[in-house]
């Protein structure tokens, strides 16, 4: 039986294939995920290895967290076809990875080279650790939103009237350890209306019917979600059922489609009221974004099926209950959605009473009522989630000590569902969200350190090779000058010139999706002739699905903005590093070993570097976007909606209305405006590229004086035998140093 090794690294991203010992060919598929995320290209593994081997039975010896190996052992398992024997050599115990990088940038700065004192190093260390990692809440009317929030804080904060619930935006902080909470209210444009103060309930009742706020920011703990330095930030998300306010539509759409920072989503469905067509938009948007991305773009979604004690077990059970929300899901595209049902009702008075506070009659009645959860196997809720078996294992264990103690609370609370969530939220912010923060910190300063290790490197090789210490003093003393003339200069910022970069494929599939869209609004409210009452109420529904396409639009024109500047500034970065390596002239017969382009590159900014680098100096913060001047944005917000009444002016002499002139009439102003706005993004684009390029040309000195100097430290190190014989004799404790440094830093990454 053919053996297949396996490690990955989720702090390094770097996996490690070998096939009976040896390594992969470097022309397989299995090669190029290589510094790919394991859920990413988890699902092409049976697959391609089935392929490669042609063989239908093989081992897979896999080194890694527990975590990446259920979900090892779980696609295997998908594969009845294919036998295969598994086995998991474990990751060493996890410590604080973070505190431990903290330590070792403070002993970084501490160190002999001047390059790793610099106050950057710590500062976008600091920028990265100190992130938000956003949970974002999202409803539809009725199914207990708040309820849900009120049970994972184990008080009642948030406000649980319909009316009330969706109309702000309110952030919760964890804060671990903080005794009560507090919080501030903002106004549309970010303004203090409210400062911090410690809140409860009433505040919060009053914050919501203030016509003044638009988001609340609330610090406080969140006890059974292990934060681990993520900043963890529960978002309470405006549903879909909330029209009324424009920039909220927009920021739920946003955060459903982030792929850059895959922020969780707990999507909360009323078990008793599926089917309603409230959320299909949203859950278009989110079917699109759970396609890309591979088993994490799928495990940041959890679907919350609320109020499952409302349930008749005469006439459903919990299982066709599930059934009937899987099929509702994947008639929105939604394939394989991580379902959990719960009682967030029952998990919150029960954690309300434990803490201590006061319960209503109404909720001593729930609590009364938890042996439903105790009693009835039916409402033992863990059978029904997608947890593995070993957490499902864990957390029965736990559930049978609870039992023995007859600590029915305890017991009902896991029934409920509610710690299954937690539990969940926990699973992704360990498998995914600290292993990314622990790598994008590490990336923070790693392009320096692997700089000097280069330099030290080339040293080492110049010392036992006196004719390549002849042949690099002569290539950088001729790099040193031909940058100094700055001819080539001037002609790589002509070239810049001259770029053009292609923005015209996204906008073609947005007008795709417009035009598909709006064909199915019309379909949707088609018919010759209606009453006026029905006209309004069709107005109504359209006026409705159109500011949802609006928003799910504007955000899908903002996204492909920043890809498209994304792009533009890697294009840039890689046309300078073929103007390095113009500049170095590398030849077919270089006898180094070393990449000498690379060490001449490896401090470039990336791509979002120069984007956030290139930045407004004078800017105006609307919601949460920055936008260029006073007076005007790249989008031409469509207040038609607003107009109320029009419909009445129209059509008051009429008493039967044609809907398809109707829909028509609704649709082109809605249209027009759209395709404006694509143009004004054209527009917009085509500005920032422009300044992009002279921001860029402007830089080109500051980056050549960063090549030339390495060229001059590289041509005083070879300039003669001697000199470099004691440079190496002086930097022998340097050298160690570094050694030292690097090999603290691997054994906080290794596995």
């Amino acid at each position: 039986m053919t053996e297949v090794f396996i490690k990955y690294n989720p702090y390094k991203v770097e996996t490690i294939i070998k096939i009976d010992g040896q390594d992969i060919a470097s022309g397989s598929k299995l090669a190029s995920f290589k510094h790919e995320r394991l859920q990413v290209w988890l699902d092409q593994l049976i697959p391609e290895l089935s392929e490669e081997l042609n063989e239908d039975n093989f081992k897979i010896i896999f080194h890694g967290t527990n975590l990446d190996y259920e979900d090892v052992k779980e696609i295997c398992n998908s594969y009845t076809d294919i036998e295969i024997e598994l086995e998991h050599i474990s990751a060493k115990n996890s410590k604080d990875k973070i505190q431990e990088l903290s330590n070792l940038i403070d002993y970084m700065q501490e160190g002999p080279f001047e390059e790793f004192k610099d106050k950057k190093i710590k500062e976008n260390f600091n920028k990265v650790i100190n992130s938000e990692f956003e949970i974002g809440v999202i409803a539809t009317m009725s199914s207990g939103k708040s309820t849900l929030i009120n049970a994972f804080l184990g008080k009642e904060l948030m406000p649980s009237k319909n009316e009330a619930c969706t109309a702000k935006i309110s952030r919760i902080k964890n804060i671990d350890g903080y005794l009560g909470f507090k919080g501030r209210c903002l106004d549309e444009q970010r303004n203090e209306v409210v400062p911090f103060k410690e809140i409860e309930y009433e505040d919060m009742n009053n914050f919501n019917e203030n016509p003044m706020i638009s988001y609340i920011e609330i610090e406080g703990d969140i006890p059974n979600i292990s934060s681990r330095k993520m900043n963890l930030v529960l978002v309470d998300t405006p549903g879909p059922n909330n029209s009324q306010n424009r920039t909220h539509r927009e920021h739920t759409f946003s955060v459903i489609k982030n792929d850059t920072y895959k922020p969780m989503i707990l999507y909360v469905l009323n078990g008793t009221q599926l089917g309603t067509d409230d959320d299909s938009a949203l859950l278009s948007a989110v079917a699109d974004a759970m396609k890309v991305g591979g088993k994490q773009s799928k495990d940041r979604f959890i679907f919350v099926i609320n109020k499952v004690d409302q349930f008749d077990p005469d006439k459903e059970s919990i299982p066709e209950m599930i059934e009937k929300a899987r099929v509702y899901l994947e008639n929105h595209g939604i394939k394989n959605p991580n379902i959990y049902p719960t009682s967030a009702e029952m998990a919150k008075v029960i954690r309300m009473n434990k803490n201590g506070y006061k319960l209503t009659r109404s909720q001593k009645s729930t609590l009364r009522n938890c042996d439903l959860f105790t009693d009835e196997p039916s409402m033992h809720l863990l059978q029904y989630t997608p947890l593995s078996n070993t957490v499902k294992n864990r957390i029965n264990e736990t559930i049978s000590l609870f039992r023995i103690e007859n600590d029915i609370n305890n017991e009902a609370l896991y029934h409920s569902g509610i710690p299954y969530i937690e539990t969940a939220i926990n699973e992704y912010l360990e498998k995914y969200a600290v292993a990314s923060k622990i790598t994008a910190a590490v990336n923070s300063f790693k392009k320096i350190v692997e700089e000097r290790q280069m330099i030290q490197n080339i040293q080492q090789e110049i010392e036992k090779d006196e004719n390549a210490r002849e042949e690099l003093y002569n290539q950088m003393k001729e790099l040193e000058k031909v940058i100094k003339k700055g001819e080539k200069s001037k002609q790589f910022k002509k070239k810049i010139d001259t770029l053009k970069f292609d923005k015209y494929e996204g906008v073609r599939k947005i007008r795709g999706k417009i035009e598909q869209k709006l064909l199915k609004v019309s379909s949707k409210f088609r018919a010759e002739k209606v009453s006026k009452t029905q006209a309004r109420t069709i107005i109504k529904e359209a006026t409705k699905e159109l500011s949802y396409l609006e928003s799910d639009i504007f955000t899908d024109l903002e996204n492909m903005i920043n890809v498209s500047l994304k792009e533009s500034a890697e294009n840039l970065l890689n046309e300078y590093r073929n103007y390095i390596k113009d500049l170095v002239g590398i030849k077919k017969n270089n006898s180094f070993k070393w990449n000498n382009i690379e060490l001449f590159t490896k401090n470039l900014p990336d791509a979002n570097e120069l984007i956030e680098n290139n930045k407004y100096t004078e800017k105006e913060k609307v919601g949460e976007r920055y936008v260029v001047n006073d007076n005007k944005k790249w989008y031409k917000p469509w207040t038609w909606f607003q107009k109320k009444g029009w419909y009445e002016d129209v059509y008051e002499t009429r008493e039967y209305v044609n809907v398809n002139e109707l829909t028509r009439e609704l649709s082109y102003p809605f249209k027009e405006n759209l395709y404006k706005n694509i143009e004004s993004c054209i527009s917009y684009l085509n500005d920032e590229e422009k300044r992009l390029k002279s921001y860029f040309k402007n830089e080109i000195q500051e980056l050549d004086n960063m090549v030339l100097n390495k060229a001059k430290e590289l041509k005083e190190m070879s300039k003669d035998s001697k000199s470099l014989e004691l440079r190496i004799k002086n930097e022998k404790e340097n050298k160690y140093w570094l050694d030292n440094f690097v090999e603290k830093l691997d054994n906080i990454l290794e596995i």
